[in-house]
Parts: structure tokens; sequence; C-alpha cells
């Protein structure tokens, strides 16, 4: 396998894991953000309460979201193994 070939197909995983990454991280981060202002506001000084909520969030993007998200990742995977063939020495 050439060394071009495999930078594009790493750069395309990489490209692909970061779209299915990050809509639940950014999605995760405003809730946070909201709750952490909440907490300031009301002085309330409960320290699990933002992480149970980061992961119900996250769980839920990923329920709800989860296979629009991952197609590309599953596409450039199956494109990969099935180009193996090709690559034989």
């Amino acid at each position: 396998m050439a060394n071009s070939t495999l930078a594009l197909a790493l750069y395309r995983i990489l490209f692909d894991c970061v779209v299915f990454v990050g809509p639940p991280l950014l999605i995760a981060t405003v809730v946070v953000f909201i709750i952490g202002l909440l907490q300031a506001v009301t002085q309330l000084q409960e320290q699990t309460l933002p992480q149970t909520v980061k992961i119900v969030v996250i769980g839920f993007v990923l329920l709800a979201f989860g296979g629009v998200l991952a197609g590309p990742l599953y596409a450039s995977t199956n494109e990969i193994f099935s180009s193996f063939y090709l690559y034989r020495r």
C-alpha cells in the first residue's frame, strides 16, 4: 500500500470519527455549561449532577442519531476492507 493511499485512508477515518464524536460532545458541553450556570445561581454544590446529565445526554444523542452519525464511518471502513485485495504484494 502506497504511503499516499494509507495517509488518505487514515485521514478519512479520522475525519469520520470526528463527525461521529463531535455532535454528542458539543451538545453535552452546552448542557453541562447550562447546568453549571444553574448550580452557580442556586449555589447547589452537587458534584455528580453534571456528570450524570452528561452521560444521559450523550447516551440519548447516540441512541437518537447514532445510525446517521456512524454511516460515514461505516462506509469508509467498508471501503478500506473491501479494497485490501488491491494492495497485495
